[in-house]
């Protein structure tokens, strides 16, 4: 399957991210693992991603079908990972996958093409968490070979942490 790359979104973009999102927390809360609600990730969540430069999508026919947050990884400092120092660094958050295409392979495909593209950025590492009770997705981060770090809490969900150096 073909790796590509993710764009930038648009601000015109907001309202069918604000719908990707939704779609996906329904279909992980019937599978009982979802931390996602009707509150988080809001509209105003993803107005600051867009205001940002930070967030991510792609798009098949024209339609947009998964999304992530590039960030500063300020939020992850001091939460007692030993992420590896380098200059420039991301947090990946929010990688959110339509319903349509789980399960098919697409999540890992999409993740290592925004990889492919902050390579092409000049990002150092790659920093994110993945909710202890969500296997789907630490199948595929375990799958693409990042570095496991500590395990951490924050919010009051577990999580572990993961490092990929670019």
């Amino acid at each position: 399957m073909p790796v590509n790359k993710p764009e930038l979104a648009r601000d015109t973009d907001a309202r069918e991210i604000l719908a990707l999102y939704r779609a996906a927390t329904e279909a992980a809360k019937r599978t009982g693992h979802s931390h996602w609600d009707e509150d988080y990730p809001s509209e105003e969540t993803i107005r600051a991603d867009l205001k940002g430069g930070y967030l991510y999508v792609w798009r098949e026919d024209g339609n947009i079908v998964a999304a992530i947050t590039y960030m500063h990884p300020d939020d992850l400092d001091g939460i007692g990972v030993s992420w590896t120092p380098v200059e420039r660094a991301v947090e990946a958050c929010r990688f959110c996958l339509s319903p349509t295409l789980q399960g098919k392979g697409r999540a890992k495909a999409f993740f290592l093409g925004g990889i492919e593209l902050l390579r092409e950025q000049g990002v150092q590492a790659m920093r994110y968490l993945c909710a202890k009770d969500n296997a789907a997705a630490y199948r595929i981060y375990t799958g693409v070979g990042h570095r496991q770090l500590e395990d951490t809490e924050q919010h009051g969900i577990d999580f572990y942490s993961f490092e990929a150096l670019l």
